[in-house]
């Protein structure tokens, strides 16, 4: 009798279990334009949210994206008006009010310049002296953030990365900071041939940007969303998925040959 009612406590246990890991669960994140990674134009809202709306449904979440400009997105989770966010890098300002998935993708931070005044350097500290942009809410490591906050690097704030482009090809910026791909499809995006032509790209990187999904503290099933989420990434990379979503999805960005 003994072994009976403990197979079948067992039992109920492991039911319990599967019922609990197969309870539906939705999650509202904030989201904003950063092609060809998140964007409302682009299939699956990007590369970046097509792969986070694929590891919670593995997981039996469901998510529902609301899109903002770029200085409201992180803000609009860090006050609970929406469950959270994706595509920040850790912080400890941003920890106070977030918890924080495993790192999903990593952004190839680098320079942006104009072709007659290329910048050469080899660490941040050598750009002392010289104008930087940044857009109002993002961050560039922290390296960067502490020699500015040391007035080792001059920087200057706009509200948007196609902003800072326009100062950067004006002459009033030296050097803007974003990722590569990022940075390459907002100038074909926003602006003509003959403006490209005036940039390039620095060929070396300053920062390998790990990308999280964030979740508000204040959400009551904040760590849950948080450990059934990781559990749906590890399982996209186990199986394979994890690549062939990420290339499928560019894939069909890029035969549009445009951004819309």
């Amino acid at each position: 009798m003994y072994r009976i009612r403990r197979a079948l406590s067992c039992a109920l246990l492991l039911a319990s279990a599967f019922c609990q890991a197969q309870s539906t669960m939705n999650v509202v994140l904030s989201n904003d334009e950063y092609p060809p990674y998140v964007s409302e134009r682009l299939p699956g809202f990007g590369v970046l949210s097509r792969v986070v709306t694929e590891a919670f449904k593995l997981q039996n979440v469901q998510v529902r994206y609301v899109f903002f400009p770029n200085n409201r997105t992180l803000q609009s989770a860090r006050t609970g008006a929406v469950d959270g966010s994706l595509g920040w890098a850790k912080t400890p300002e941003r920890q106070r009010d977030l918890l924080y998935t495993d790192p999903v993708m990593n952004l190839r931070m680098v320079f942006f310049q104009r072709k007659d005044h290329p910048v050469k350097w080899q660490q941040l500290r050598d750009l002392a002296g010289y104008r930087i942009g940044a857009t109002t809410g993002n961050t560039y490591s922290d390296e960067f953030a502490q020699l500015q906050q040391a007035g080792v690097l001059k920087v200057e704030t706009a509200p948007d990365d196609v902003a800072n482009f326009r100062k950067l090809m004006a002459g009033h910026l030296d050097l803007f900071p974003i990722d590569a791909e990022v940075g390459a499809m907002l100038l074909m995006q926003a602006f003509s041939a003959g403006q490209r032509q005036q940039i390039e790209m620095q060929g070396t990187p300053f920062w390998s940007a790990p990308m999280h999904v964030v979740i508000w503290k204040g959400q009551p099933q904040a760590a849950e969303l948080v450990r059934r989420f990781n559990l749906g990434l590890q399982q996209l990379r186990r199986t394979g998925e994890f690549n062939r979503l990420v290339s499928d999805t560019r894939e069909q960005i890029y035969q549009r040959g445009t951004l819309p």
